[in-house]
């Protein structure tokens, strides 16, 4: 990782506070939001599977992506990686969805009829005591339940040390959220020794957590679909499907705030080859655990497993399988290649773009060929207007934590070593 270490005055990273949502990013977002709410309602009765597939796409896909930014600032203490210290309240701030989909998801019980085949009669062997409805929303909503009560407490362990300096930037609810944050304050080493301390304990149980909570929800959510199909290594490839779009958006973000607070001397070319090279390595991890799926499915073929692959690798939907394969590897892949691709965050940020597109359809892989019962492939107007509707509240989301934060921590939790070094 790379070595270079840049120190700035916390004046200059407190300017960096917006402490408000411009008139143009909200009103963006909210239209967002309205276009997937009217497409909701205007199709859930004319076609109510297209609508709640919709749905179950999106969450899964943005519910993911949110926690895996957490998780990264969580690994950051944990390996003490000082390399991604700029980049930690960037991706930090991607937990302002999490709220968001715990009140999604319970709301996704509605549609269950229209997602899980088990419900009925169906062929092949399947747990009934594990599979059902009300207890799949309820272990899975106290999974979500769980995560964001420790992402919360994570968080504000982190923001801590700087909550004083911030609250001095902000008006309003935020100032006195972030006041409140602050409340009781020990003094500035205290505070910073004491939220390192607990991090450092907290951290790596918030890891192990992750791996193991998001595969039981990708196994519920997505694996189950195929009553019968059995994967070893489902909740890993469900888990970096994750992780990985989550470092394509945070590659994003950096290189927009890189240019609107003009920190290209704490962005620059190592910190994205940094970013670059996780891309890399991830999405040719992704691959290899995907092929080590199919690849003794194949050959062994094994029945009760292949029906996953023919439904997407053959008939109408394999267009959408293929192109998924070329946007999550072969395209990133060589676009990846040698270091200087890596180092410049325009071209990471377009890689971004094609990578977050191909872990989209992924996700409507994962879901829509196990359970559309109807003619052609369902993609349309109801899938594009959802998703925007998607996009607005996690924009939304995002945001409203943004503005609260500076773009860079300024009582850094990893306090001993240098970005590149270790401790």
């Amino acid at each position: 990782m790379s070595s270079e270490t840049v120190q700035l005055a916390p004046e200059r990273i407190l300017d960096t506070v917006s402490g408000k949502l411009s008139s143009r990013i909200l009103a963006l977002w909210l239209a967002a939001i309205l276009v997937g709410a009217v497409g909701f309602f205007l199709n859930l009765q004319e076609v109510p599977q297209r609508v709640w597939q919709a749905v179950w796409i999106n969450f899964i896909y943005f519910v993911t992506i949110a926690q895996a930014g957490v998780i990264f600032g969580a690994v950051l203490v944990t390996a003490r990686g000082h390399w991604g210290k700029p980049f930690r309240r960037v991706a930090e701030a991607m937990y302002g969805f999490l709220p968001i989909a715990v009140l999604v998801f319970f709301g996704m019980s509605l549609g269950a009829e229209h997602i899980f085949p088990w419900i009925g009669p169906v062929e092949g062997h399947i747990n009934r005591e594990w599979l059902t409805v009300d207890r799949l929303f309820l272990r899975n909503g106290a999974i979500l339940l769980l995560f964001l009560a420790g992402s919360t407490v994570y968080l504000r362990l982190s923001i801590r040390p700087d909550a004083p300096l911030i609250a001095e930037r902000l008006t309003g609810w935020r100032r006195r959220l972030m006041a409140g944050l602050a409340s009781g304050w020990r003094g500035d080493e205290e505070e910073a020794e004491r939220s390192r301390r607990i991090l450092n304990w907290l951290s790596p149980v918030l890891v192990v957590a992750w791996v193991f909570g998001f595969s039981f929800l990708g196994i519920d959510l997505t694996m189950s679909l195929i009553p019968g199909f059995v994967s070893v290594i489902w909740g890993w490839l469900f888990v970096v499907a994750g992780w990985l779009p989550m470092l394509c958006l945070l590659a994003m973000l950096a290189h927009r705030f890189k240019k609107q607070h003009d920190l290209g001397d704490v962005w620059g070319k190592w910190e994205f080859h940094d970013i670059g090279k996780l891309m890399f390595a991830f999405t040719i991890f992704w691959s290899y655990m995907w092929w080590s799926q199919y690849l003794p499915i194949w050959y062994g073929n094994l029945g009760r497993e292949t029906i996953f692959f023919e439904q997407r690798m053959e008939g109408e939907f394999a267009p959408l399988f293929y192109a998924q394969m070329a946007l999550v590897f072969a395209i990133p892949f060589a676009l990846l290649l040698g270091r200087r691709p890596k180092m410049n965050s325009r071209h990471l940020s377009m890689v971004a773009v094609i990578l977050l597109a191909g872990f989209w359809l992924e996700r409507y892989n994962a879901v829509v060929p196990s359970t559309w019962k109807g003619e052609g492939v369902p993609f349309g107007l109801p899938e594009i207007t959802i998703t925007i509707g998607f996009v607005g509240l996690f924009g939304l989301g995002y945001s409203l934590v943004s503005s609260l934060l500076p773009k860079l921590p300024i009582r850094e939790a990893l306090i001993v070593g240098e970005r590149g070094r270790g401790p």
